[in-house]
Order: structure tokens, then C-alpha cells, then sequence
């Protein structure tokens, strides 16, 4: 056996280890695909004629890979989560910050072991979020990670993860959705401790305004992911379909009630400097429906 066979080999074996200890504690379970995750109604699909007139199968295609798109970024932002928190641990300047990340990885890692069954074979590739956030967790300090992934990310999956629980039609996956949420909850709290303020460098400040454009941006462009499923299933013909699809999911809506929330999350002691330049640049205001079409073709 090749020494590249058996690295192969010891890292399978140390993965099915892995996947045994995160599990222990909630078996997860596995879609059976027989009903969607989520109905139309939760996604705002019900207010699209073109998905209203398609036919059962294309609505459960459609259904399916909204369904693919939420698992597959949860799974993935878990993951960040990880490398994240060894990172904390690994440069933590006491015992007790050390404990919290260890303890808060353990977490990360049981949830991104908890919903892997659940990605489907078919899920898609990383979407600009889940790069973005991937990036920020490999390049960005301390402090700033602390501010940006923990009290305004985890802070935002409180109220993401709970809604995807509220609304799961699988019983097993929305209770693992509402243990997230809880969990989610301590963590934002822990963020809430870590962050100094005070300790940010020049560096750390051009930074987060950096970071937090991009974020934000990300938002206002309103829901790019459902837009994709609509037109990969049924087919969107021209910018005017792609804008009046957005129209009908009442995209600036959606995003103008995200970001406020982030907004929220973001005004902490010491960070008005930031809010209050995001907000100069206009970058709490959703965009309207035909930008955000646009910028679906762009990239489509």
C-alpha cells in the first residue's frame, strides 16, 4: 500500500471516529423524499403563477433544491464554525478562553455531524456566502471574528435556525433546527464576552467595514438561492421573468426585515462607527426587485 493510501486510509478511519462522537448524542436522521422539507409557502413559491401551473414533479424539483441550497449552507457555515474555533482555542489568551472555543467547536462539530445525512448527493457547489464566510474565518483576527461570526452571525442564526425548525415538515431535522437555534444562542452570547471593542486595530476596522459590505450586499440582493431553483426547474425566459419572480417572492421586503435584524445585531458599544458608515452607504436598504434581477443574470 502507497503511503498516499494509506493517509487515505487513516483519515476514513478517523472520519468514521469523528462522525460516532458528534453523532452520540442525537441520532440524526436521513430525508426520506417522499414529501418536501419545506412547502411552497415558506419559500414564497406559492406566489409565483409559474410554479403554481408547473406540474407536480417540477414543483417537488423546484422544492427539492430550495430544500438542497438552505442544508447544504447550514452544513457548510457549521463547518466554518470549526475551523473557526480551533483557531480561537489555538491562540486563546487564557485557560478559560480556551475551554469556551473547545467547548463551542464541540457544538459546531455535532452540528455540521447532525445535518450531513441530510445533505443530498446533488448538493450544490458553495455559493458566494458560503466562500465569503470560509474566507473570513481563514484571513480575519481575533477580535473581528469575534464580532462578525459570533455576535452578528450566530446572532442571525437564532432567528434563521428557529424558522427552519418551524417550519421543517420532517419532525427529526426541525427538532436538530431548533437545538441549532438554541445552541446558536449560547454561542452569541459567548461572542458577546469575547469581543473587545476596544482592542480592534486600523487593520481589524478597514477590515470589518470590508467584510460587512460584502455581507450585507449579499443581503440585499434578496433571495438569490430560490430565484436559481425556480429557473433550473422551470426556466426563467428573460430579465423581466427573473425580476417579476422577485417581485412576487417580495424580495425587498424579506431583505429590508434580514437586515434591520442585522443592523440591530451589529449596534454594539463601540461599533456605531461601522453601523454608521454602512448606513451612509445605503447598504441597509434593500434593493428593488429589478436590481436584484440584474444582478441574478450577471451572474447566472
Amino acid at each position: 500500500m502507497s503511503a498516499a493510501e494509506e493517509g487515505k486510509e487513516r483519515n476514513q478511519a478517523l472520519r468514521r471516529v469523528a462522525d460516532r462522537l458528534a453523532r452520540r448524542r442525537t441520532p440524526p436522521g436521513v430525508a426520506d423524499g417522499t414529501i418536501p422539507l419545506w412547502d411552497a409557502s415558506f419559500f414564497g413559491l406559492d406566489r409565483i403563477a409559474l410554479f403554481r401551473e408547473a406540474d407536480t414533479r417540477t414543483r417537488q424539483s423546484v422544492l427539492a433544491g430550495c430544500a438542497d441550497e438552505l442544508l447544504a449552507e447550514s452544513w457548510r457555515i457549521e463547518c466554518c464554525g470549526i475551523d473557526y474555533c480551533a483557531r480561537m482555542a489555538l491562540t486563546a489568551e487564557s485557560d478559560d478562553e480556551r475551554h469556551l472555543f473547545v467547548l463551542i467547536g464541540a457544538d459546531e462539530a455535532r452540528h455540521a455531524a447532525w445535518l450531513a445525512p441530510w445533505i443530498a448527493a446533488r448538493a450544490p457547489a458553495p455559493d458566494p456566502f458560503n466562500r465569503f464566510i470560509a474566507g473570513l474565518a481563514e484571513t480575519g483576527n481575533r477580535q473581528a471574528l469575534a464580532y462578525l461570526l459570533q455576535v452578528v452571525l450566530e446572532g442571525f442564526g437564532i432567528t434563521h435556525y428557529s424558522a427552519l425548525g418551524a417550519h421543517c415538515r420532517d419532525a427529526g431535522l426541525a427538532d436538530i433546527f431548533r437545538c441549532l437555534s438554541r445552541e446558536e444562542a449560547l454561542h452569541h452570547a459567548a461572542g458577546l464576552a469575547a469581543f473587545w471593542p476596544e482592542r480592534l486595530t486600523l487593520h481589524d476596522r478597514r477590515f470589518l467595514a470590508d467584510a460587512a459590505q460584502t455581507f450585507l450586499e449579499m443581503i440585499r440582493c434578496g433571495p438569490q438561492g430560490v430565484v436559481a431553483a425556480l429557473d433550473q426547474g422551470i426556466g426563467l425566459v428573460d430579465q423581466n421573468d427573473t425580476a417579476a419572480a422577485f417581485c412576487a417572492l417580495e424580495s425587498e421586503a424579506g431583505s429590508a426585515a434580514k437586515l434591520a435584524r442585522l443592523r440591530r445585531l451589529m449596534t454594539q458599544p463601540g461599533m456605531h462607527w461601522l453601523v454608521d458608515t454602512l448606513a451612509a452607504g445605503g447598504l441597509f436598504e434593500p434593493c428593488p426587485a429589478l436590481d436584484c434581477a440584474r444582478i441574478y443574470t450577471a451572474r447566472r
